[in-house]
C-alpha cells in the first residue's frame, strides 16, 4: 500500500508556505547516498526543515519527481544505512537529533560534540578512544593507569593512541 503523492505534494507546499525561505526537504528513504556526520553539520546550519516521513510500502514516485523539479536545492533523500524500516520516524529522529545537537547551546560544552567519533577536521575517518568511569575495576577490566595520573600531556598521547583511525 502507498500513500499518495498529491496529499504528501500538498502538505509540504504548506509547511513551506508559512516558512517561506531558508529551508530545506527532507526525505528519509533508501538511497543510494548514505548520510553521515559531515551532512549533520551541513544541515545543523539550516533554519527550516520539513521532514517527510513514509509509511507502509512508501510514497508515490510523483512526490520525488515533484520536490527534485519544484525545489531542486532544497530537497534531499537520505539514507541512513543498507536498511529498510516499517516506519520512518525513527530514521527520521536519528537524523532530527544528529543535526540539533551541533546547534550552539544545545549541548552545553562545545568540546564535547567537536572531541568526538567522526570529526569532520579528520575527514570522519576517526573513531573516539574507549572511555571509562568508576569503579578503578569492573570484573577482570581495569582502568588503564596512565588515564589515573593527572598528566594531561600523557593522558592526551594515550588517547590519540588508543583513536582509530579508519582510512588505515
Amino acid at each position: 500500500m502507498l500513500m499518495m503523492a498529491q496529499p504528501i505534494i500538498d502538505a509540504v507546499e504548506s509547511a513551506i508556505m508559512k516558512i517561506k525561505w531558508n529551508f530545506q526537504i527532507i526525505f528519509p528513504s533508501p538511497s543510494t547516498e548514505i548520510r553521515n556526520q559531515k551532512f549533520a553539520h551541513s544541515y545543523s546550519k539550516c533554519e527550516n526543515i520539513v521532514f517527510v516521513c513514509g509509511r507502509y510500502e512508501w510514497i508515490d514516485y510523483r512526490f520525488e519527481q515533484y520536490c527534485e523539479k519544484k525545489y531542486p536545492n532544497n530537497f534531499s533523500k537520505i539514507s541512513l544505512g543498507k536498511f529498510v524500516t516499517l516506519w520512518w520516524e525513527l530514521p527520521t529522529m536519528t537524523i532530527v537529533e544528529s543535526i540539533v545537537r551541533l546547534i550552539p547551546w544545545v549541548i552545553q560544552e562545545e568540546n564535547s560534540w567537536q572531541d568526538e567519533s567522526y570529526q569532520i577536521l579528520q575527514n570522519m575517518e576517526n573513531l573516539e578512544y574507549p572511555q571509562y568511569t568508576r569503579p578503578q575495576e569492573v570484573e577482570w577490566f581495569s582502568v588503564p593507569e596512565i588515564l589515573l595520573n593527572w598528566n594531561h600531556k600523557e593522558i592526551e598521547k594515550w588517547k590519540d593512541e588508543n583513536s582509530t583511525n579508519l582510512s588505515q
